[in-house]
């Protein structure tokens, strides 16, 4: 267990560094709802990574991981509500000047790099082929 000690001590401070941005989208904020959070980011990925062909496209597919993942946080709350809920442009376009929504993306964007690496890993030794 003193390994997995010795390696949260080094992701800690990351960890730290963007916890306002995943409070404040990912979560109520007082704290992360990671299971959402992980389900949407494991679904996506996992259809990146099966859809790379090249590992060198990894970082074309992050950026299109953490695209998507916006598109589905904008337009999920549209089709959950039964009132009609409709897209306002100016606020996500506000949004997208603010250090806690800027913090939120980089942290998807780390989460997509590891989850669309590891995920191809498992691809390429499942998957053998010619």
């Amino acid at each position: 267990m003193e390994y997995l000690d010795q390696i949260m001590g080094y992701i800690q401070p990351a960890i730290d560094f963007f916890m306002p941005g995943l409070l404040a989208h990912a979560g109520d904020g007082g704290v992360v709802n990671w299971m959402p959070l992980g389900i949407q980011l494991g679904v996506i990925a996992l259809v990146l990574a099966l859809l790379m062909r090249e590992f060198g496209a990894i970082l074309i597919f992050t950026v299109v991981g953490v695209i998507i993942h916006v598109i589905v946080d904008v337009v999920m709350p549209m089709v959950r509500s039964a009132d009609g809920a409709s897209f306002d442009a100016a606020a996500f376009a506000g949004q997208l000047t603010q250090p806690d929504y800027l913090l939120y993306l980089g942290a998807l964007a780390i989460g997509y790099f590891l989850a669309i690496v590891v995920l191809s890993i498992l691809k390429g030794l499942i998957f053998r082929g010619d």
